[in-house]
């Protein structure tokens, strides 16, 4: 029997169905579509590790491959498109020392997976309606969560001004903002002092829990704890390399000095040689092995001369290179400071303004119900299937897709009324 390419991924496709069933519906598993990312990884080429966004035509782009078209396919389809084409591209890798070699891929050695599918969309009476990740196993109920949960103010057609609501999560996430900076400018500082530690206290006036804070205080302390540690050890890879190539220039210099009075002597006894031989009392074989020593010794004393000043010169090359790995870091943290400034000025501006429009809203006060009425949601989810979109109303447990867009509408009903 003769298999074809498409079979062969089908067939794989068929026995990864399990792995794939987040994002699976009742007419199969899930097919990757424009928007989705992928990530391709070579196992034995870690760093070659690359994600790619399948465009509008369903292809992705890949170094050293080209477009390849991966749309249609499924996750496991995918990884059997990847591990068939790979092997068959000539991959080069370059060694430490500055040299390319060709690498041999292996297509157990390939690895395709899905690292980022495309988007939800939740709109209606949320409280942060918009664009939502999509993750496996997503059900409306979940979605929904994400997005704030569900907001009887949204759904008031009547309430006049700005939702409370959402003026409140304005306020609490402008204060997230400032105290990520607020934390992020004490780091730099702290690194540009070269101290291994800043103040951790939440600044003044926050309104957030002290755990949200202390985790953001702490990622910035261990944050700089590397980057001294790393600078650190750099700069003592460079230290080492200078105080070994001063070594070196102390041996240069006393063997140089050595090599010349060896050069010296080796020259008068030259002279004297010569002298003999025009008196006639040396052959001219003694004559030929002093002056062989002679050039020899010279030879040796001009290469010991070439040495010290190459070893000069690396001396020279590590103390500067040390010298700019500070002041570059320096320039660096010095820039990052400023732009970190600049954002708190800009946090600050937006947390008076919204402080400001919380006062009169009364954005602490709860929603209230009106007496006797009845609320019901209704959900639809909205989703493209082959080249028509469709409505479908669920339940807050049904499982969503890539690229759903979810409605969420309140109706309601006054039992009062029909009461009456």
């Amino acid at each position: 029997m003769v298999f074809t390419e498409r079979s062969f991924l089908v067939a794989l496709g068929m026995l990864a169905a399990v792995d794939t069933a987040s994002a699976a519906d009742a007419g199969g598993v899930y097919k990757l579509s424009p928007g989705d990312i992928v990530e391709i990884g070579i196992s034995s080429l870690p760093e070659r590790t690359q994600r790619a966004v399948i465009q509008m035509d369903g292809t992705i782009a890949l170094p050293e491959v080209g477009m390849i078209t991966v749309g249609g396919l499924t996750p496991a389809e995918l990884q059997a498109h990847m591990a068939t084409i790979l092997p068959t591209k000539i991959l080069h890798q370059r060694l430490p020392d500055g040299r390319e070699q060709m690498i041999v891929v292996k297509p157990g050695d390939v690895t395709a997976i899905v690292a980022e599918y495309r988007p939800i969309y939740v709109t209606g009476d949320v409280l942060t309606p918009g664009q939502q990740a999509y993750r496996p196993l997503m059900t409306v109920r979940q979605a929904v969560a994400v997005s704030g949960g569900l907001s009887l103010l949204r759904s008031r057609a009547s309430q006049a001004g700005p939702d409370p609501v959402d003026l409140q999560r304005d306020y609490q996430s402008l204060w997230g903002e400032y105290t990520r900076d607020y934390f992020h400018g004490a780091r730099i500082r702290a690194e540009l002092q070269d101290q291994a530690g800043f103040d951790t206290k939440p600044p003044q006036g926050s309104p957030l829990s002290a755990a949200f804070s202390s985790a953001i205080a702490k990622a910035e302390a261990e944050s700089l704890k590397i980057s001294l540690d790393n600078f650190q050890q750099e700069q003592s890879y460079v230290e080492q390399g200078a105080n070994d190539a001063a070594a070196q220039v102390d041996v240069l210099t006393k063997r140089e000095q050595v090599e010349n009075d060896g050069v010296k002597a080796d020259e008068d006894d030259l002279a004297r040689v010569t002298k003999l031989f025009q008196a006639g009392n040396l052959t001219n074989a003694r004559l030929s092995d002093v002056r062989r020593s002679a050039l020899l010794s010279s030879n040796g004393a001009l290469q010991t001369s070439v040495e010290l000043m190459r070893a000069r010169r690396q001396q020279e090359d590590f103390l500067r290179q040390r010298e700019r790995n500070d002041n570059t870091r320096k320039i660096g943290l010095l820039t990052e400071l400023k732009d970190t400034e600049v954002r708190l000025a800009d946090t600050t501006a937006r947390l008076q303004a919204a402080s400001q429009k919380l006062q009169p809203a009364g954005a602490a006060a709860q929603p209230l119900p009106v007496g006797g009425e009845t609320i019901q949601t209704q959900i639809t989810i909205v989703r493209k299937v082959g080249e028509e979109w469709r409505k479908q109303p669920v339940e807050e447990d049904t499982e969503v897709l890539p690229g759903d867009t979810i409605e969420v509408r309140f109706s309601s009903g006054l039992e009062g009324v029909a009461i009456q």
